[in-house]
């Protein structure tokens, strides 16, 4: 059967999203644990791999791109040094404690990632174009990945589901307040539908088209990232800043995207 193994993951998917909607309440309450300081060493520094690729990413396609004199070309390679600094500005805000809630100077930030962004180009264009080139597609990929599936599809879905998660129920002490996934809230403030932290954890994924199919390299790296990103999400869970499905469904269409966009730009 063609794409068989996308099939079977979409059963698999499907099969977790009919359970979870009717443990998501019992499964926190097994791992919750407020304390578990690698939960919460994850929750702070997590998604810096899959910001590093969208800032890597970001930074290839700006040595390859062929800038003309045309409007189009101009604001095209404007635009993409926005979204390569501001993927910068993302990692290094992280770096800093941007989620563990330090005060940043952002202004300084944004001054370190443009250095580095710099820097990179520098260290790019000792490289031949061709060289560079062979991985353009991959960056295409993984810059795309990084704020279409971490970013965009995240917010576009939490702020209309209004779910609370699971730690601000116990805060407020009233159980009634937890949904399950499929029932919508509305923008109420609660962002716990879907896991961003999660998608994110699974945006690393786009590593893997930087390396040759079939590759050995390939073959090792794949499990391992796939399992940070489970642990990722698992984290997630453990601290009660989501629930089982949240992650599920964080974890779903970063992984819906990856296939899409490898099949759009990798042949």
């Amino acid at each position: 059967m063609k794409n068989k193994g996308l099939w079977i993951s979409v059963a698999v998917f499907a099969l977790l999203a009919v359970i979870f909607a009717f443990t998501d309440w019992q499964i926190s309450q097994a791992l919750y644990n407020p304390n578990a300081g690698w939960a919460h060493f994850l929750e702070a520094y997590g998604q810096l791999p899959g910001s590093l690729l969208g800032f890597i990413s970001g930074s290839i396609l700006l040595c390859t791109y062929r800038t003309e004199k045309n409007a189009k070309s101009i604001l095209g390679v404007i635009g993409l040094f926005i979204l390569t600094a501001f993927a910068g500005l993302g990692f290094f805000a992280d770096v800093f404690g941007a989620q563990t809630g330090a005060k940043l100077n952002i202004p300084l930030i944004l001054g370190i990632a443009l250095l580095v962004l710099i820097l990179l180009q520098v260290i790019l264009r000792r490289f031949s174009l061709k060289t560079v080139s062979q991985y353009k597609n991959a960056a295409k990929v993984g810059l795309t990945m990084m704020f279409v599936a971490g970013f965009l599809t995240v917010w576009a879905i939490k702020i209309p589901w209004g779910r609370w998660t699971y730690r601000d129920i116990l805060e407020a002490g009233n159980t009634a307040l937890f949904t399950p996934w499929y029932l919508p809230q509305g923008n109420n403030g609660h962002h716990s539908f879907i896991s961003g932290h999660t998608a994110l954890s699974f945006v690393v994924i786009g590593f893997i088209l930087f390396l040759k199919k079939g590759s050995n390299a390939r073959n090792i790296l794949l499990p391992v990232l796939l399992l940070w990103g489970i642990v990722g999400a698992l984290s997630r869970v453990v601290i009660g800043a989501h629930f089982a499905s949240d992650t599920l469904f964080g974890a779903g269409q970063t992984l819906l995207w990856f296939w899409f966009l490898k099949n759009k730009f990798v042949k």
